[in-house]
C-alpha cells in the first residue's frame, strides 16, 4: 500500500510539474504523520489546528522553469482558519552555494545547518522573504504561491541571482508552524514548549533550546562501493540531538539534488 501511495504522489507531482511547465531536478519523499519533531511534538491546542498537518512534509522537490529554481512543498494539511489564505504552515530552504556562510536556519528555527548558508529562504501565507548570510533582507524576486486544495506550497527564486551552478549547491528544507505575532506578516518558527499551550506546541523544552522545527527531510545515506557509507539517522534522532548540559544545538543535514 505505502508503495501505492508512493507511486501515486509521484505521479501528481510530475503531473504538477508539468503543467507548470517545470523541469525535475529531484524529489525526496517523506514519511506522513510524522510531524512531531524529536518524536513527541504536539501541536497547540487552538481549534485551529484542526487534527494537525500543517507542518508535515510528504515531499519536497526541486524543479526548475524559466530560469528559476522551484522549491515544492506538498504538505498534509494546509488551512485557512482566518479565510486571509494559507496560514499557520512555515517553510524554509537554506541554500548552500560555497564555503563559508551562515551556520544558523533563522526566524526563531534554534537549528544549525550541516551545510552552512549564503541564502535562507522562508515562506508563510502568501508572505516570502529571503535573507544572506549576515541575515540581512535581500530582494532576488522570489515569489510563493499557494495550492490549498492540493496542498502544495511553490516558492519561485531566480537562479542568475544567486551565484554559482546550481547542480553544485546543497539545500535543507524545513517545516514548522508559523506566529506571525498577530501583525499578518511572515514571522517566525511559532515556539514549541515542554506543555502545549492554546498557541505553542509541545513536547520540547521551556529553555528554548529544542528545534522549532516539526519535519525534515532526512537524506539517504551515501552508498561507497554498494556498500553503506554510515548509520543512517532518523529524524527523530536528528531533531532530538540538542543537549541542555552541553548548550548543544540541533544540526539539520543537506540534500543535494541527485
Amino acid at each position: 500500500m505505502r508503495r501505492i501511495t508512493v507511486v501515486l504522489m509521484l505521479s501528481a507531482l510530475m503531473l504538477c510539474s508539468a503543467a507548470h511547465g517545470a523541469e525535475p531536478l529531484s524529489v525526496w519523499q517523506d514519511a506522513a504523520g510524522d510531524d512531531t519533531g524529536d518524536g513527541d511534538y504536539t501541536y497547540p491546542t487552538n481549534a485551529a489546528f484542526g487534527e494537525g498537518g500543517e507542518a508535515d512534509i510528504l515531499s519536497f522537490s526541486i524543479e526548475k522553469e524559466n530560469g528559476n529554481l522551484i522549491f515544492v512543498f506538498h504538505m498534509r494539511s494546509l488551512v485557512d482558519p482566518w479565510e486571509i489564505g494559507n496560514r499557520l504552515t512555515m517553510v524554509a530552504v537554506a541554500i548552500d552555494t560555497e564555503e563559508g556562510g551562515d551556520k544558523e536556519l533563522r526566524r526563531n528555527a534554534n537549528v544549525l545547518l550541516a551545510a552552512p548558508s549564503e541564502y535562507q529562504i522562508f515562506a508563510a501565507g502568501e508572505t516570502v522573504a529571503v535573507i544572506d548570510a549576515e541575515s540581512e533582507l535581500v530582494d532576488i524576486g522570489a515569489t510563493v504561491t499557494t495550492d490549498m486544495a492540493k496542498n502544495i506550497i511553490r516558492i519561485s527564486v531566480p537562479i542568475a541571482q544567486i551565484d554559482g551552478a546550481a547542480s553544485a549547491w546543497r539545500f535543507t528544507p524545513a517545516a514548522g508552524l508559523q506566529d506571525d505575532y498577530g501583525a499578518g506578516g511572515l514571522g517566525d518558527f511559532r515556539e514549541v514548549r515542554a506543555e502545549p499551550e492554546e498557541w505553542r506546541g509541545g513536547g520540547g523544552h521551556d529553555l528554548a533550546i529544542d528545534p522549532n522545527i516539526y519535519d525534515i527531510i532526512v537524506p539517504e545515506v551515501k552508498k561507497l562501493f554498494g556498500f553503506l557509507g554510515g548509520k543512517q539517522r532518523t529524524q527523530e534522532e536528528i531533531l532530538g540531538a540538542y543537549s541542555l548540559e552541553r548548550g548543544e544545538y540541533v544540526v539539520l543535514p543537506a540534500l543535494e539534488i541527485n
